[in-house]
C-alpha cells in the first residue's frame, strides 16, 4: 500500500481573529491538520503552525548534522520548541490562538494566513503586506544570490 501523500500548503488567505482569539483555518488547508495542529513561534515574527508529523520533522532538520554541543542549536530549538502548543480544530475549523503567541507576532484582528508548503503561517495583515512588499522587491535578487554556487 502506497503512503499518504502529504498535502502541500500554498495559498495567501484573509482572515479574522475572533473575541476568543480564535482564528479559522482556511478550508483548503484543513486536511493537513485532520490529526491536530502545531502553533509556534516563527521567524520574522509571524506564527509558524504545522501537523504533527510536519511539526516533529521541523524539530529533527534544525539539528541535523548540527551538535546540540553548540549553544545556537539548543538556543534555536527553545525558541521553537518551548513556545508550541497542540490543539485539534474544532467543528468550525478554528483553533485558539495563546495571547503570549499574538504578542509575540504582534497579530491584531486583520490576520493573514499562508501556506509554505508543508506548514502555514500567520501573520498580522499589515506585516504581511509590508513583509510581501519587501519579498516582491528583493525576489529576483534573492534567486540570483541563491543561484550562484
Amino acid at each position: 500500500m502506497a503512503a499518504m501523500q502529504r498535502p502541500v500548503l500554498v495559498g495567501e488567505f484573509e482572515c479574522t481573529l475572533d473575541a476568543k482569539n480564535r482564528i479559522a483555518i482556511p478550508a483548503r488547508l484543513r486536511s493537513a491538520f485532520a490529526e491536530g495542529i502545531y502553533v509556534t513561534r516563527g521567524h520574522e515574527r509571524c506564527l509558524a503552525a504545522y501537523p504533527p508529523e510536519g511539526f516533529e520533522r521541523f524539530l529533527e532538520e534544525q539539528t541535523q548534522g548540527v551538535s546540540t554541543l553548540k549553544s545556537k542549536v539548543r538556543a534555536l530549538e527553545r525558541f521553537a520548541a518551548a513556545s508550541a502548543v497542540h490543539q485539534e480544530l474544532d467543528r468550525q475549523g478554528r483553533i485558539t490562538l495563546p495571547a503570549r503567541h499574538l504578542q509575540f507576532a504582534a497579530i491584531g484582528r486583520e490576520t493573514t494566513v499562508i501556506g509554505v508548503r508543508d506548514h502555514i503561517e500567520i501573520w498580522d495583515r499589515a506585516a504581511w503586506a509590508a513583509y510581501l512588499a519587501h519579498l516582491e522587491e528583493e525576489a529576483d535578487a534573492t534567486a540570483d544570490e541563491l543561484a550562484t554556487p
